[in-house]
């Protein structure tokens, strides 16, 4: 069987792998949870199942930056808009300069079930 103490080593095998995970976390600057890092300004937030703000305003010049705080993998396409489509897994930001005509454009996740459930948007360019 096993020795007297055995337990005991084990524990403190563990204990010390452990301790030296997180002292790995804390110097590569990180806590090891999924938190979010500060939100970039302008940035649209997805989560289960919206996106914040719903409604976002900009100029011909357009740069859309998507948040993921949700718990699961969610993008953004513009309806009309070829070659615009963010993709993000949760905790992670994508970005997307275009420069689009005045007027007013939706935009939805293409995951299935997510449009429908509430995800979607307008832009209004002008």
């Amino acid at each position: 069987m096993f020795a007297a103490g055995t337990g005991v080593v084990a524990f403190g095998t563990v204990l010390v792998v452990g301790l030296a995970i997180l002292v790995f976390l804390k110097a590569a600057g990180t806590d090891g949870s999924n938190e979010p890092g500060p939100l970039t300004e302008g940035a649209i937030v997805a989560t289960e199942f919206r996106f914040t703000p719903a409604r976002v305003e900009s100029g011909t010049e357009v740069e859309l930056v998507l948040r993921n705080e949700g718990a699961v993998y969610h993008d953004l396409v513009i309806s009309g808009v070829d070659g615009v489509h963010l993709k993000v897994l949760p905790g992670e930001e994508d970005l997307v300069e275009v420069t689009l005509e005045p007027g007013r454009y939706t935009f939805y996740c293409t995951i299935p079930g997510h449009r429908d459930s509430g995800m979607s948007g307008e832009l209004v360019v002008g």
